[in-house]
């Protein structure tokens, strides 16, 4: 429920005050930033995904209409926003985790008798792949390898573990991106 001066500051912004939102923005702007890296986990990104909910609610102030309090307004639009980035960012990465498992697939497959260096070269990719997943924080690691060694679902991984699923996917996706670092020597461009 809106208190008296949470009425005010509304109806405030929605006729365009500026110093209204300006008072709006400086008293919540750095705990939302707080929240929105405890969710993404990555401090840049938390400040553009806060900034990006006061540009939208500052075009759009004239249709504000917010019927508990701003904060728990604020909150939940941050949660929505970087939930809905996390889940843009996994989709990104599901399409190049896919590639980069193709790619891999073509150097584990391939002949050996065609070309005698390759089944060399599969040996050191296996070792390689070993090596770099030991290189994964702990915590990294034992996700990444429920998920690719034991195939379990991001659910099923975050039931096992106690944690939510969005750290898990954060877990997978940090995990493969080091892993196609210590690995690009081995993809194909």
């Amino acid at each position: 429920m809106l208190n008296l001066a949470e009425l005010y500051l509304i109806e405030s912004i929605r006729k365009g005050d500026q110093k209204s939102f300006e008072f709006l923005f400086k008293s919540n702007y750095s705990n939302l930033c707080k929240y929105a890296r405890n969710i993404v986990h990555n401090e840049i990104t938390a400040e553009d995904l806060v900034m990006d909910i006061f540009a939208r609610l500052w075009e759009s102030s004239e249709k504000l209409v917010i019927s508990t309090s701003i904060s728990g307004y604020l909150y939940q639009c941050v949660h929505n926003h970087c939930i809905n980035y996390l889940t843009r960012k996994q989709k990104q990465f599901s399409e190049l985790n896919k590639e980069t498992i193709e790619k891999l697939d073509i150097l584990i497959t391939a002949d050996a008798s065609s070309d005698p260096l390759m089944g060399i070269n599969i040996v050191e990719l296996s070792n390689r792949i070993e090596k770099s997943i030991d290189h994964l924080p702990v915590e990294c690691r034992k996700i990444f390898i429920l998920s690719r060694t034991e195939e379990l679902s991001h659910k099923e991984i975050a039931m096992k573990l106690g944690i939510s699923e969005n750290t898990v996917k954060v877990q997978i996706y940090r995990a493969l991106l080091k892993l196609r670092a210590l690995l690009k020597e081995f993809l194909p461009n």
